[in-house]
C-alpha cells in the first residue's frame, strides 16, 4: 500500500455565498451601535465553513472542528458508518465514532481514494 497524500475535504466555496447573503439580511436589523454585534453571526458562520473540515494523510483521519480536532489512526480504524441522515463516521477498534465533517455519504468516494486502498470501497463489495 502506498501512504496517501495529505488530502482535505471541506465545504463548498459557495457555503461563503450563503455567509454573505447572511451578513446583508443582519444589515436590515443594524439601526444601531449595540445592535452591530449581530456581525458575529454571519463571522462565526464564515470561520466555520473555514475550519471545519477531513483530513486524510499518511497518519489516519483528522476531524477539524470549530473548535479542535479529533484523529483515528491508519492502525485504530476498524470501519466505517454510514448514518441514516448521511453522515459518515470513522469507527476505531474500541468501537468509538467519530464524526467527519464535511462528508456525507455521497462524497465516499473522495474519501476512499485519499484512503489509497486503507478504505474498502462500500460500492465494490455488492
Amino acid at each position: 500500500m502506498t501512504a496517501p497524500q495529505r488530502t482535505v475535504i471541506k465545504h463548498s466555496a459557495l457555503a461563503y455565498l450563503i455567509v454573505a447573503f447572511v451578513a446583508l439580511c443582519c444589515t436590515a436589523v443594524v439601526y444601531s451601535p449595540l445592535l452591530a454585534l449581530v456581525y458575529l453571526l454571519p463571522l462565526a458562520a464564515a470561520y466555520y465553513v473555514a475550519r471545519t473540515a477531513t483530513v486524510v494523510d499518511e497518519r489516519g483521519l483528522h476531524a477539524r472542528a470549530m473548535f479542535g480536532s479529533r484523529t483515528v489512526g491508519w492502525d485504530e480504524l476498524a470501519g466505517l458508518r454510514l448514518d441514516r441522515s448521511g453522515a459518515v463516521y470513522a469507527v476505531d477498534r474500541s468501537g468509538g465514532q467519530l464524526r467527519l465533517p464535511c462528508l456525507r455519504s455521497t462524497r465516499l468516494e473522495a474519501l476512499i481514494t485519499a484512503g489509497a486502498g486503507r478504505i474498502p470501497d462500500l460500492a465494490a463489495t455488492r
